[in-house]
Protein backbone atom coordinates (compact mmCIF):
# COMPACT_ATOMS: atom_id res chain seq x y z
CA UNK A 1 0.00 0.00 0.00
CA UNK A 2 2.79 2.27 1.20
CA UNK A 3 4.76 1.79 -2.45
CA UNK A 4 1.82 1.80 -4.80
CA UNK A 5 0.70 4.82 -3.26
CA UNK A 6 4.29 6.14 -4.44
CA UNK A 7 4.06 4.09 -7.53
CA UNK A 8 0.89 5.95 -8.70
CA UNK A 9 2.34 9.60 -7.79
CA UNK A 10 5.38 8.62 -9.75
CA UNK A 11 3.82 7.54 -12.99
CA UNK A 12 1.11 9.76 -13.26
CA UNK A 13 3.50 12.59 -12.56
CA UNK A 14 6.27 11.81 -15.08
CA UNK A 15 3.53 10.97 -17.60
CA UNK A 16 2.06 14.54 -17.32
CA UNK A 17 5.46 16.19 -17.30
CA UNK A 18 6.76 14.42 -20.57
CA UNK A 19 2.88 14.98 -22.42
CA UNK A 20 3.79 18.51 -22.06
CA UNK A 21 7.62 18.25 -22.80
CA UNK A 22 6.46 16.25 -26.06
CA UNK A 23 3.51 18.56 -26.82
CA UNK A 24 1.11 15.09 -26.77
CA UNK A 25 -2.26 15.82 -27.87
CA UNK A 26 -5.13 14.06 -26.03
CA UNK A 27 -6.72 11.35 -28.23
CA UNK A 28 -4.99 8.45 -30.32
CA UNK A 29 -1.76 10.14 -30.35
CA UNK A 30 1.68 7.50 -30.13
CA UNK A 31 3.27 10.63 -28.07
CA UNK A 32 1.13 9.14 -25.55
CA UNK A 33 2.92 6.50 -25.57
CA UNK A 34 6.07 7.54 -25.44
CA UNK A 35 5.24 10.20 -22.48
CA UNK A 36 4.24 7.30 -20.25
CA UNK A 37 6.98 4.56 -21.44
CA UNK A 38 9.42 7.48 -19.94
CA UNK A 39 8.13 6.82 -16.74
CA UNK A 40 9.12 3.36 -17.03
CA UNK A 41 13.26 3.89 -14.84
CA UNK A 42 12.07 5.82 -12.06
CA UNK A 43 8.38 3.37 -11.39
CA UNK A 44 10.65 0.19 -11.60
CA UNK A 45 12.90 1.54 -8.63
CA UNK A 46 9.70 1.44 -6.70
CA UNK A 47 8.13 -1.33 -8.47
CA UNK A 48 10.69 -3.92 -8.38
CA UNK A 49 11.05 -3.88 -4.22
CA UNK A 50 7.57 -3.92 -3.81
CA UNK A 51 7.16 -6.99 -5.88
CA UNK A 52 10.05 -8.80 -4.54
CA UNK A 53 8.76 -7.99 -0.80
CA UNK A 54 5.30 -9.40 -2.07
CA UNK A 55 6.29 -12.33 -3.87
CA UNK A 56 8.41 -13.15 -1.20
CA UNK A 57 5.91 -12.45 1.77
CA UNK A 58 3.16 -14.63 -0.38
CA UNK A 59 5.44 -17.68 -1.04
CA UNK A 60 6.22 -17.31 2.96
CA UNK A 61 2.57 -17.64 4.00
CA UNK A 62 2.59 -21.11 2.44
CA UNK A 63 5.95 -22.35 3.04
CA UNK A 64 8.26 -21.52 5.86
CA UNK A 65 6.85 -18.61 7.31
CA UNK A 66 10.08 -17.07 8.11
CA UNK A 67 8.75 -13.24 8.08
CA UNK A 68 7.26 -11.46 10.53
CA UNK A 69 5.86 -8.65 8.25
CA UNK A 70 6.96 -6.94 4.70
CA UNK A 71 10.02 -4.82 6.93
CA UNK A 72 11.37 -7.92 8.57
CA UNK A 73 11.27 -9.55 5.07
CA UNK A 74 13.10 -6.60 3.47
CA UNK A 75 16.01 -6.40 6.10
CA UNK A 76 16.34 -10.47 6.22
CA UNK A 77 16.98 -10.22 2.40
CA UNK A 78 19.29 -7.57 2.53
CA UNK A 79 21.06 -9.31 5.66
CA UNK A 80 21.34 -12.49 4.11
CA UNK A 81 21.58 -11.72 0.20
CA UNK A 82 22.69 -7.96 0.17
CA UNK A 83 20.72 -5.05 -1.33
CA UNK A 84 20.77 -6.19 -4.69
CA UNK A 85 18.55 -9.53 -3.97
CA UNK A 86 15.56 -6.62 -3.72
CA UNK A 87 16.31 -5.78 -6.93
CA UNK A 88 15.99 -9.11 -8.55
CA UNK A 89 14.23 -8.65 -12.06
CA UNK A 90 14.86 -5.36 -11.95
CA UNK A 91 15.69 -5.07 -15.64
CA UNK A 92 12.42 -7.86 -17.04
CA UNK A 93 10.31 -5.52 -14.72
CA UNK A 94 11.84 -1.89 -16.26
CA UNK A 95 10.90 -3.48 -19.81
CA UNK A 96 7.33 -4.46 -18.32
CA UNK A 97 7.06 -1.09 -16.74
CA UNK A 98 7.96 0.68 -20.38
CA UNK A 99 5.08 -1.48 -22.27
CA UNK A 100 2.34 -1.14 -19.16
CA UNK A 101 2.49 2.45 -18.53
CA UNK A 102 3.07 3.11 -22.63
CA UNK A 103 -0.04 1.00 -23.21
CA UNK A 104 -2.23 2.75 -20.58
CA UNK A 105 -1.08 5.84 -20.86
CA UNK A 106 -1.67 5.74 -25.08
CA UNK A 107 -4.98 3.25 -24.65
CA UNK A 108 -6.71 5.57 -22.21
CA UNK A 109 -6.04 9.16 -23.89
CA UNK A 110 -7.25 7.29 -27.22
CA UNK A 111 -10.68 5.54 -25.69
CA UNK A 112 -11.59 8.67 -24.02
CA UNK A 113 -11.70 11.08 -26.67
CA UNK A 114 -13.58 8.03 -28.46
CA UNK A 115 -16.20 7.57 -25.87
CA UNK A 116 -17.08 11.16 -25.29
CA UNK A 117 -17.83 11.52 -29.52
CA UNK A 118 -20.39 8.73 -28.54
CA UNK A 119 -21.65 9.88 -25.70
CA UNK A 120 -21.85 14.17 -27.26
CA UNK A 121 -22.62 12.54 -31.00
CA UNK A 122 -21.08 15.88 -31.80
CA UNK A 123 -17.50 17.12 -32.40
CA UNK A 124 -15.26 16.10 -29.59
CA UNK A 125 -14.33 18.83 -26.61
CA UNK A 126 -10.72 17.35 -25.69
CA UNK A 127 -10.28 18.86 -22.58
CA UNK A 128 -13.79 18.04 -21.13
CA UNK A 129 -15.51 14.43 -20.43
CA UNK A 130 -19.25 13.19 -19.35
CA UNK A 131 -18.91 11.65 -16.11
CA UNK A 132 -18.89 8.05 -17.15
CA UNK A 133 -16.42 8.09 -20.04
CA UNK A 134 -13.00 8.37 -18.00
CA UNK A 135 -13.40 5.71 -15.59
CA UNK A 136 -14.01 2.88 -18.66
CA UNK A 137 -11.99 4.34 -20.36
CA UNK A 138 -9.55 4.05 -17.60
CA UNK A 139 -10.84 0.72 -17.06
CA UNK A 140 -10.12 -0.94 -20.32
CA UNK A 141 -6.42 1.01 -20.95
CA UNK A 142 -5.60 -0.80 -16.92
CA UNK A 143 -7.20 -4.29 -18.48
CA UNK A 144 -5.14 -4.03 -21.48
CA UNK A 145 -2.34 -2.74 -20.46
CA UNK A 146 -1.94 -6.15 -18.12
CA UNK A 147 -2.65 -8.23 -20.73
CA UNK A 148 -0.27 -6.84 -22.88
CA UNK A 149 2.88 -6.79 -20.14
CA UNK A 150 1.25 -9.91 -18.53
CA UNK A 151 3.90 -12.25 -20.61
CA UNK A 152 6.69 -10.06 -18.60
CA UNK A 153 5.45 -10.06 -15.46
CA UNK A 154 5.01 -13.89 -15.00
CA UNK A 155 8.43 -13.89 -16.13
CA UNK A 156 9.72 -11.53 -13.79
CA UNK A 157 7.16 -13.23 -10.76
CA UNK A 158 9.21 -16.47 -11.92
CA UNK A 159 12.80 -15.00 -11.09
CA UNK A 160 11.40 -12.89 -7.74
CA UNK A 161 9.70 -16.23 -6.35
CA UNK A 162 12.73 -18.03 -6.99
CA UNK A 163 13.87 -19.19 -3.41
CA UNK A 164 15.87 -17.00 -0.93
CA UNK A 165 16.78 -19.28 1.45
CA UNK A 166 20.45 -18.56 2.92
CA UNK A 167 23.35 -20.80 1.41
CA UNK A 168 26.10 -21.91 3.30
CA UNK A 169 29.34 -23.37 1.57
CA UNK A 170 31.57 -26.11 3.88
CA UNK A 171 33.67 -23.13 5.40
CA UNK A 172 30.66 -21.72 6.74
CA UNK A 173 30.19 -18.60 4.64
CA UNK A 174 26.81 -17.83 2.88
CA UNK A 175 26.96 -17.93 -0.71
CA UNK A 176 24.83 -16.46 -3.55
CA UNK A 177 22.89 -19.52 -5.90
CA UNK A 178 23.11 -18.38 -9.28
CA UNK A 179 20.05 -15.96 -10.75
CA UNK A 180 17.85 -16.64 -12.96
CA UNK A 181 17.93 -15.49 -16.32
CA UNK A 182 14.60 -13.67 -17.96
CA UNK A 183 15.65 -15.93 -21.49
CA UNK A 184 15.79 -19.19 -19.76
CA UNK A 185 12.84 -18.23 -17.58
CA UNK A 186 10.61 -17.93 -20.96
CA UNK A 187 11.82 -20.93 -22.78
CA UNK A 188 11.11 -22.51 -19.50
CA UNK A 189 7.81 -21.76 -19.52
CA UNK A 190 7.28 -22.25 -23.55
CA UNK A 191 8.61 -25.90 -23.17
CA UNK A 192 6.88 -26.96 -19.99
CA UNK A 193 3.56 -25.25 -20.50
CA UNK A 194 3.36 -23.38 -23.83
CA UNK A 195 2.41 -20.02 -24.17
CA UNK A 196 -0.72 -20.06 -22.26
CA UNK A 197 1.92 -20.27 -19.16
CA UNK A 198 3.05 -16.77 -20.01
CA UNK A 199 -0.67 -16.11 -18.88
CA UNK A 200 -1.39 -18.03 -15.88
CA UNK A 201 -3.54 -15.97 -13.51
CA UNK A 202 -4.64 -13.55 -16.42
CA UNK A 203 -8.15 -13.21 -15.71
CA UNK A 204 -7.82 -11.82 -11.75
CA UNK A 205 -5.27 -9.56 -12.80
CA UNK A 206 -7.68 -8.45 -15.37
CA UNK A 207 -10.36 -7.88 -13.25
CA UNK A 208 -8.45 -5.75 -10.73
CA UNK A 209 -6.78 -3.84 -13.28
CA UNK A 210 -10.29 -2.58 -14.62
CA UNK A 211 -11.84 -1.45 -11.41
CA UNK A 212 -8.31 0.21 -10.45
CA UNK A 213 -7.29 1.95 -13.22
CA UNK A 214 -11.14 3.55 -13.49
CA UNK A 215 -10.87 4.71 -10.55
CA UNK A 216 -7.28 6.33 -10.85
CA UNK A 217 -8.06 7.98 -14.14
CA UNK A 218 -11.33 9.57 -12.35
CA UNK A 219 -8.35 10.95 -9.79
CA UNK A 220 -6.40 12.36 -12.35
CA UNK A 221 -8.72 13.98 -14.51
CA UNK A 222 -9.87 15.71 -11.03
CA UNK A 223 -6.61 16.29 -10.51
CA UNK A 224 -6.22 18.19 -13.87
CA UNK A 225 -9.30 19.82 -13.83
CA UNK A 226 -8.59 21.21 -10.19
CA UNK A 227 -4.98 22.26 -10.62
CA UNK A 228 -4.66 22.48 -14.18
CA UNK A 229 -3.20 25.61 -14.59
CA UNK A 230 -0.34 24.52 -12.34
CA UNK A 231 0.80 21.45 -14.93
CA UNK A 232 0.96 24.16 -17.74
Amino acid sequence: MISLAILNTTNFASYNYFRNLFGAERGWDITNFCAGAMGAPFGSTISTVEHMIKTQMQLDNIGDKRFRGSFHCLTTIIKERGWKAVYTGHAVNTVREGVFLGTYFYTYEGLRIWLQSLASHEKVDKHHTSAWTVPVAGGISGAWAWFASFPLDCIKATIQGSRLQPEVSSSGEVVTSQKLKSVDVLKGLLRTKGWKGLYAGITPSIARAFIVSGSRFSAYEFTLRTFGDYFQ
